[in-house]
């Protein structure tokens, strides 16, 4: 799958007019056209008595066409993009959960969610993994455009919700314990996601973290846990919805939703 790039550009020249005033206080005006592009030549002019050169200026209309159609996807493409993306998807999950059971001896614990972290139209796929607050990690991969996926980021993810700043649309992680918690917005630095601003912050012994993400208008994303006790289990999954509901199945889900 190619991204494609639009390039669009404008170009404006304007010539303004001016007023002066002559020796009687009279006020002499002349006209300009303010959208009229201008070429000014020199021209020779022969009198009886002497020959004089004046300024001759000959007005051009304007471009009525821009220089360059700006390109933009149908909403058709977009979509199509969209269903290959998560097409891909869904054995790219599965298999990297298979990679977790076989090194952990057959259990594993996973989460995983989409966001747009490039604004292309087609998210990135975020993955949480591991046994324990003190070893999860947060992975961030991109389609390569070939029926593959790369990493592009990764983070420590003890602790940590994932979520999205709803004012400047950039990955946030928000991580909290024992009354600290600290808010990590990400960007694309060099063709990688990395940290471009940490906010720590101190809770009061009143407050909860979800009204501090409020309050700087983060919200969290919805995701899907996956999760393999041992061999024996068929192992289940839990879909949990922004809005803080959960929806149980009793497989290892690896399904798109939104």
């Amino acid at each position: 799958m190619k991204k494609v790039i639009a390039i669009s550009c404008l170009a404006a020249l304007m010539l303004t007019g001016c007023t002066k005033p002559n020796n009687n206080n009279d006020t002499e005006s002349t006209t300009a056209a303010a959208t009229t592009e201008a070429e000014t030549t020199t021209e020779a002019v022969t009198t009886e008595e002497k020959t004089t050169t004046e300024a001759v200026t000959v007005l051009k209309e304007p471009d009525t066409e821009p220089l360059t159609e700006p390109f933009t996807e149908s909403e058709e493409t977009i979509k199509q993009r969209r269903e290959m993306f998560y097409a891909d998807v869904r054995p790219m999950l599965k298999l990297y959960f298979d990679k977790l059971l076989e090194g952990n001896g057959g259990h594993a614990y996973m989460e995983y969610t989409f966001y747009d972290v490039d604004k292309c139209t087609v998210p990135e796929v975020i993955i949480k993994e591991g046994n324990s607050e003190a070893e999860f990690t947060i992975h961030v991969f991109r389609e390569d455009g070939f029926d593959g996926m790369y990493q592009i980021g990764e983070f420590g993810g003890g602790h940590t919700a994932l979520c999205y700043d709803a004012d400047t649309d950039k990955l946030v992680l928000a991580w909290a314990q024992m009354g600290a918690m600290n808010i990590s917005s990400l960007d694309m630095v060099d063709y990688k996601l990395k940290e471009v601003t940490s906010d720590e912050k101190k809770l009061a012994p009143d407050e909860e973290i979800d009204d501090i993400l409020a309050e700087e208008n983060i919200k969290k994303l919805a995701y899907i846990s996956v999760y393999k006790p041992d061999e024996e289990s068929a192992g289940y999954s839990i879909i949990h919805h922004a809005d803080g509901t959960e929806e149980r199945k009793e497989e290892l889900y690896f399904e798109f939703f939104e």
